[in-house]
Parts: C-alpha cells; sequence; structure tokens
C-alpha cells in the first residue's frame, strides 16, 4: 500500500525561469526508505518543502495515508500533515535542554516513556541535561532526529541529514540514523546530494535534475544501469564506451551526442590483462598517462587510440606512467 503519492507536482517561482519542479510523480510504501538525490538545483529540497506544506505546488496532487494534502482546491497546513521534517541546521531551541527540546510536540509531551526509549535507541539518554552548544555535531543530529520520531510521525522528512558532520563522524551516524529508522519502522524521505548516503540508506532512489526525474530505482539498479550519462557520471566516476566497441554489454543507453548508444563501465570494472582477445570480449591496449596511489588502488588514466579509460587497478599490480598495458571488461 502507498502511504505517500505524489502525482503532477508542479512549482515555478519566477515565470521567466524555468520550474524548480516539473510534473514529478513517485510513490512510498510504508516503512520505505527513499532518498531524493540531485546536484544543487535540482529541484530536491524544493519538493520537500512542498511535501511538508512550506511551500505550495502550483500544480498536482499530494495523497499521504490516504489523505489529500495538496490539490487544486486544498491545503493542509504544515503543523497538520502529520509529517515531521528535520532541517539541514537541525533547528534545535539553542535554550532548551535536549530533553525539552525532544518533548516539545504535542504527542511528545506526555509519553515519557517512548521518549526515554528512543533516546536509549539513538544514545543520547546521558545528554538530556545539556544543552545544544554542549554537544557535539553528531549528537545534535541525533537529538533533532529523536525530536521528530518523538511525535510519531506518519511521515519523516529529512533535508541533507548528514551534510554538517565530519567525514571520520558520518559513517557511524549514518549507520545509527538507518538503524533507529528501522527499529522505529519510520517511513522516511530524505534529500541528499551525498550519493553514497543514498546507495548505502536508500530503499529507493529517486534522481531529481533540473526540476525532473531522470530515473527512479533500487541503489544497485541505478548504480549499475543507468539511464543516461547524468546519471551514471552522477554516481561516481565512469568510462563511457561506444556500444558497438562492447556488444556483449547488455545495458546501454543513448550518447549524450545523440548520435549513438553507449555503455558505462565503472573504473573497478578493468582489469589488466595479457591474454589475446576472445569472442566478443574486446580488450583495449594504450599508454598510462597518469598513474596515482590510492591507498587500496592505483588509479590509472590509459589513453588508447579510440578513447581514455580510468581505471583502478590493486596496488599488487606494477605499473609506471609512459608504459604500454591492455586492460578488458573484467566479468
Amino acid at each position: 500500500m502507498n502511504l505517500l503519492s505524489l502525482k503532477n507536482i508542479s512549482k515555478t517561482y519566477d515565470p521567466n525561469d524555468p520550474p524548480a519542479v516539473s510534473n514529478v510523480a513517485f510513490d512510498c510504501v510504508q516503512r520505505e526508505v527513499v532518498g531524493l538525490i540531485g546536484s544543487s538545483g535540482s529541484g530536491k529540497t524544493t519538493l520537500l518543502r512542498i511535501i511538508a506544506g512550506l511551500e505550495i505546488a502550483d500544480e498536482g496532487e499530494i495523497i499521504l495515508k490516504g489523505k489529500v494534502l495538496n490539490d487544486s482546491s486544498t491545503f493542509i497546513a504544515p503543523e497538520k500533515r502529520d509529517c515531521s521534517l528535520v532541517f539541514q541546521d537541525y533547528a534545535l531551541f539553542p535554550n532548551k535542554t535536549v530533553w525539552q527540546n525532544i518533548a516539545f510536540g504535542k504527542k511528545a509531551a506526555n509519553d515519557n516513556g517512548r521518549l526515554d526509549k528512543l533516546m536509549e535507541m539513538a544514545d543520547i539518554t546521558d545528554l538530556g541535561h545539556r544543552y545544544p552548544h554542549e554537544i557535539s555535531g553528531g549528537q545534535q543530529q541525533r537529538v533533532a532526529l529523536v525530536r521528530a520520531l518523538a511525535n510519531k510521525p506518519t511521515l519523516l522528512l529529512l533535508d541533507e541529514p548528514l551534510s554538517h558532520l565530519d567525514p571520520e563522524l558520518k559513517e557511524n551516524v549514518r549507520s545509527e540514523l538507518l538503524k533507529l529508522l528501522r527499529e522505529t519502522s519510520t517511513t522516511t524521505l530524505f534529500v541528499s546530494h551525498d550519493t553514497e548516503d543514498a546507495m548505502i540508506m536508500a530503499d529507493r532512489i529517486v534522481v531529481m535534475r533540473n526540476g525532473n526525474i531522470e530515473q527512479i530505482g533500487a541503489p544497485n539498479v541505478v548504480f549499475n544501469k543507468p539511464v543516461n550519462s547524468h546519471v551514471a557520471r552522477l554516481f561516481g566516476k565512469t568510462n563511457l564506451i561506444p556500444a558497438e566497441l562492447l556488444p556483449t554489454s547488455m545495458h546501454k543507453f543513448p550518447s549524450e551526442d545523440g548520435k549513438g548508444q553507449v555503455v558505462s563501465i565503472r573504473p573497478h570494472e578493468w582489469k589488466v590483462t595479457h591474454e589475446a582477445p576472445i569472442g566478443d570480449r574486446p580488450s583495449f591496449t594504450g599508454e598510462i598517462k597518469s598513474l596515482i596511489q590510492k591507498g587500496a588502488y592505483q588509479e590509472a588514466i590509459l589513453n588508447t587510440p579510440q578513447f581514455e579509460i580510468t581505471l583502478q587497478i590493486p596496488t599488487n599490480t606494477e605499473l609506471s606512467n609512459n608504459i604500454t598495458i591492455t586492460t578488458k571488461q573484467d566479468h
């Protein structure tokens, strides 16, 4: 059963500019975690604010748990939407303790047992007497999340939930966040520009660009079977190889110039070989023009007669600049 349904949502701020959101439509099922992914200006944050009721769509319909929140004649106020939005900067009350922040909502105020349980799950039980400026960024993030969950929302909305965290904190906090969402069975829609967050946290990914949806799918599908070059590059470095040079590849899509089809081959999908090409499994020979050590692997740029290939090669493979090697797709 769909918990959230968006139907042809559009929003334009200036009639002289392209729409911020254009005919966006998708559904979320109960307990699902969905990531809205895209670069700056893609429309993902505008869409989140429309769902929360902080922006009004020009067109379209939003239905949450069978109730119409927005259509041509309906607008439900944000505080009546049964959604909780966690802002990018967490928006904690600086003059209230952690406990007072968490117990602020109407549904939370008289349910100390639930608050205690949520604080324990988020590992912030010992912070109840402190103020926001007395705790770390990761702890603030968890406090904001617990405050949102304390109100028992039908839908949780997260705006760049991990963007303020230092890299060394981010991995742990991300794991804790996902664990808390799973343990509370909370349906969640989060916005992020970080594709790694989406790959790890989301059950499904909605890729947006210029106000439109480019692709919807499970993380492994979006990563391995992008619908176009933009989506392929959004999820990391890749090589766009003319499809006629890799005839056995099952997944291909139109090239950016529209003059043919290409295949997306990630740098880790290549290996150095000394074997002759077999059947339809071609190899490409060229000179290494750049070689960078990256710890777990070496990243090489191979200049072949047809194109340049970026490869990730194990560190135990002996390579150097200006040598000639042969590579082929590693599967």
